[in-house]
């Protein structure tokens, strides 16, 4: 076992990944990955089994990232209901330490441990040095989290449960379908709109607004047929950029998050044609008489599949050195 090795996990609605971190050099290391449909098992508990029979890891630490508030080292997991503890993982599996932290607090604790190239320019600024970095953006659920420097180092993750506030629609076709929503599910928040789980929501809503039959399409498909010239499938993920990069730009104006904006999630890599368009763009900057303390913010894409992993690692690293 190399030194200082731990196991660390991510825990989504969709599916679960494994692996083993260290820290060579100045970079954390990613081995043994592996990623698991969270649909094949009855609980994280029998995922991790699976993963560690299958690779022959054997681990004295675990830290797993999980899609849910974590409260007194247990959390339930918000888009697939498995209740996890930290006390129950070290009971089963052996482990001497095992610690639960929120995904998005592992994606934005990624941060500063990822080379550059797994960034991509959304929209164009200049991040102001020393400022919080939002770390946001749709997969099965819409995490944020807020990135701090701390002095004379580390860093330090304000994370909640930000992709639950309201959806604020601005144009007639937004309100339409805040409308059709609140109608059908009650509360409308920026996670209905815009992430995976409220993906079936949005259809139906687009396809009663259009007048049009609700087709089974999977989100490629939705996408192909927008390329090709649907209007309604165009609008619908129009509406859902808009959605992101309008939370966005509410959660910078709220925590002063001008060293810039990560998009994280598989949604935001499925769509980033679609946020960094100019409509897009706008939505994010316009505020009315703040709009200036935006204009300046970057906006940036994560591509890297492992972040919340490293996060883990990194996180994990910096509080058991304190």
């Amino acid at each position: 076992m190399v030194e200082g090795a731990i196991l660390v996990g991510d825990v989504g609605g969709t599916n679960t990944r494994f692996a083993v971190a260290h820290r060579v050099g100045g970079a954390i290391l990613i081995e043994q990955f592996e990623k698991l449909p969270d649909r094949e098992y009855a609980s994280l508990e029998d995922a991790l089994e699976d993963y560690l029979a299958r690779s022959g890891v054997r681990m004295r630490a675990a830290c797993i990232a999980l899609a849910g508030p974590v409260r007194n080292q247990e959390v339930t997991v918000t888009n697939r209901g498995w209740h996890v503890s930290a006390q129950a993982l070290k009971a089963r599996f052996g482990f001497a330490d095992a610690c639960l932290i929120n995904d998005f607090h592992a994606m934005a604790r990624s941060v500063p441990e990822l080379a550059e190239d797994v960034f991509e320019e959304i929209l164009p600024g200049q991040a102001q040095e020393g400022a919080p970095i939002l770390v946001t953006g749709p997969g099965t659920g819409l995490g944020v989290a807020t990135l701090f420097a701390l002095s004379p180092g580390g860093w330090k993750v304000l994370s909640g449960e930000g992709g639950h506030m309201a959806y604020a629609p601005r144009t007639a076709t937004e309100h339409e379908l805040a409308r059709l929503l609140a109608r059908d599910h009650g509360y409308v928040s920026n996670e209905l709109v815009a992430s995976g789980s409220g993906l079936d929501a949005v259809h139906a809503a687009f396809c009663e607004m259009f007048g049009r039959p609700v087709e089974d399409l999977t989100p490629a498909e939705m996408q192909s047929r927008a390329a090709a010239g649907d209007e309604m499938y165009r609008a619908l993920i129009e509406s859902r950029a808009l959605a992101v990069m309008g939370a966005a730009g509410d959660l910078v104006l709220a925590n002063g998050a001008l060293g810039g904006v990560v998009l994280a999630g598989g949604v935001s890599e499925r769509i980033s044609d679609y946020l960094r368009s100019p409509l897009a763009c706008e939505r994010f900057v316009s505020r009315g008489p703040m709009s200036a303390y935006l204009e300046t913010c970057p906006v940036r894409l994560m591509r890297d599949a492992t972040a919340p992993l490293k996060g883990a690692a990194a996180y994990y690293e910096q509080l058991t050195r304190i």
